[in-house]
C-alpha cells in the first residue's frame, strides 16, 4: 500500500477510533458497529463488507485490523469473524438497536416537536387535569422520586433556555440545540461526542458541522477535540450559566 494511503488511513482511524467508550463497552464508530452486525450473521470477506457499507476494502481491512488487536475480531482463510468478545458486543448492540432505538427516537421526536411548536408560537400551557407544561416534554420515564425531581428541575431549566434562544437560532440550529438540551435533561450532562450527536440527529457530517460552526460563532456551543475520545460538542459556558440562572 502506498505510504500516502497508509497515512490517510491512520488519520481516519485516529479521528474515528480514538479509544473505546466505557459506557458502550466497545467500539464507538457507527461504521464499526455496522461491520460487527454484519459479522454477527456470518464470517465475511473484506470485499463483501466493503461493498455493503460502500467503503474501500483497504479502509475496512484497516478498521478490522485495529479491532483485531483489541480482541474483537479475528481473521482466517480469507474471512473475518467475531471473537467471543466481539460477538458479545455485537449481540448487545443488536438487542439495543432492535428493542430500544425505535421507541426511544419515536418518543424523542414527539417530545421535541411539541416543544418546538410551543416555543415558536410563544405559548404557555396551563397546568391542569390532563395538561402539562412545556418543560415536561423534555422528561423521560424515571424510576425514583429523587431522579424524577432532578429531571423535572433540569427539564424546566432546559425549556427556559430554549425560550431565550428561539429568536437567536434558525430551525436547523434549533434541532441541534434541542438534542443537547434533551441529553442534559435526561442525564445532567451538557455535552455529547460528535458521532453520538450525528447518530441521534441522523445527520450528515457536513450538515452537522456547518450547524455547529454557526452555533459556535453565536456563543451557544463549544467544539473540543479530545485526543482519546474524539470531538466533543457541548453547551457553552454562557449557556450553562443560563441553565443555572433559570429557575
Amino acid at each position: 500500500m502506498p505510504k500516502g494511503d497508509e497515512q490517510a488511513i491512520d488519520r481516519e482511524l485516529a479521528e474515528t477510533l480514538s479509544g473505546t467508550a466505557k459506557s458502550r463497552g466497545g467500539p464507538r464508530s457507527s461504521l464499526v458497529d455496522a461491520i460487527f452486525l454484519l459479522l454477527l450473521s456470518r464470517p465475511m470477506r473484506t470485499s463483501e463488507m466493503a461493498e455493503i457499507v460502500s467503503k474501500e476494502p483497504k479502509y475496512i481491512s484497516s478498521y478490522l485490523s485495529y479491532w483485531k488487536s483489541r480482541g474483537y475480531v479475528d481473521y482466517d482463510m480469507g474471512l473475518w469473524f467475531l471473537t467471543p468478545k466481539g460477538e458479545e458486543y455485537a449481540r448487545q448492540l443488536a438487542e439495543r438497536e432492535s428493542d430500544e432505538r425505535f421507541n426511544e427516537y419515536v418518543a424523542l421526536a414527539q417530545r421535541l416537536l411539541k416543544v418546538v411548536r410551543q416555543t415558536r408560537n410563544d405559548k404557555r400551557v396551563r397546568q391542569g387535569a390532563g395538561e402539562v407544561s412545556g418543560y415536561q416534554q423534555f422528561l423521560v420515564p424515571s424510576t425514583g422520586n429523587r431522579d424524577k425531581k432532578q429531571q423535572e428541575s433540569r427539564a424546566s431549566k432546559a425549556a427556559c433556555v430554549l425560550e431565550r434562544l428561539k429568536d437567536k437560532v434558525d430551525d436547523e440550529e434549533l434541532d441541534v440545540v434541542m438534542e443537547l438540551l434533551q441529553h442534559y435533561s435526561k442525564f445532567g450532562v451538557t455535552y455529547l461526542y460528535l458521532d453520538q450527536l450525528g447518530e441521534a440527529l441522523k445527520a450528515d457530517y457536513q450538515w452537522l458541522l456547518k450547524r455547529l460552526r454557526g452555533l459556535q460563532s453565536k456563543g451557544i456551543v463549544y467544539i473540543y477535540t479530545d485526543p482519546r475520545l474524539g470531538i466533543r460538542v457541548g453547551l457553552s459556558k454562557g449557556l450553562k450559566q443560563a441553565l443555572e440562572d433559570c429557575e
